[in-house]
């Protein structure tokens, strides 16, 4: 088997690479520069002829990330070269990733083009849109809320915290597995499918965790809110997955402690 992934610099994909690659795939890295060439990334694939796709490439969903004509390239534009591109190739599946943020009722440029580029995927043959809701895990991004929890406790940062909000967190070996499942059932799970534990933790939940994990505490500073969107009912409903027989194997509690040895051994 022959597999294409886009955004391969990411976290989530790094997992996914170290899969397909024990699973025996060939790996077709594309580069970001080809998807924002329709006739590249066309002659790409044809030369390569992948059975899978894996589009995780996008931009907008770091807080830096702020550039709304990059956001739109990369999430509507690039998405829909790649769906284009590979219309010339006879491939199994197309997987594009999306967000669970598309769900929340409070809606950002990222989770908005995100969503565009769902309705887009859904007019292509053999494609679906996944949405991983919060992935965690090792080698997840610095800033986010375990790893800076993390730090705060073993080298004492000082971490703004606003207590209350929730996020259904999953871990990327989950999401991989997840992703897999998927694939071996597309003729069952239809053009979009959420991949989450279905449970929700609000941050002062994880905070305890981390503490009791390392026996240090977080040097904190209480804010009311810490982003627009931050919310205390983020739980997404993994049903349709569930169905196909698919469970999340790791613990948030697991899956923590693995990043703080992570942290340690670094």
């Amino acid at each position: 088997m022959k597999s294409a992934i886009s955004g391969y610099h990411g976290f989530i994909a790094k997992h996914l690479i170290k899969k397909l690659e024990q699973l025996g795939h060939e790996l077709v890295l594309i580069d970001r520069a080809f998807l924002y060439s329709l006739d590249a990334i066309t002659k790409l694939l044809i030369k390569e002829k992948p059975d899978y796709v894996f589009h995780l490439s996008g931009y907008g969903n770091m807080s830096d990330q702020i550039d709304k004509k990059e956001i739109f390239q990369a999430n509507v534009i690039n998405t829909f070269n790649l769906l284009m591109a590979s219309q010339e190739v006879n491939y199994k599946a197309f997987i594009n990733f999306s967000t669970s943020s598309v769900l929340l009722e409070y809606e950002t440029m990222y989770s908005a083009t995100k969503l565009i580029g769902e309705l887009l995927a859904s007019q292509f043959f053999k494609t679906v849109s996944v949405r991983p809701s919060t992935v965690i895990g090792t080698g997840e991004q610095s800033v986010h809320l375990i790893p800076t929890l993390i730090r705060s406790c073993i080298f004492g940062e000082e971490m703004p915290l606003e207590t209350d909000s929730t996020h259904d967190f999953i871990a990327v070996e989950d999401v991989v597995s997840g992703v897999l499942k998927i694939i071996e059932n597309m003729n069952k799970v239809g053009k979009q499918v959420n991949i989450s534990t279905g449970l929700q933790t609000t941050n002062q939940q994880v905070r305890e965790i981390v503490e009791r994990l390392t026996g240090k505490k977080v040097n904190v500073k209480y804010v009311d809110k810490m982003r627009e969107y931050d919310t205390k009912d983020w739980k997404v409903d993994n049903s349709k997955l569930l169905s196909l027989g698919w469970q999340p194997v790791f613990t948030l509690e697991e899956t923590i402690t693995k990043m703080i040895k992570a942290q340690v051994w670094n």
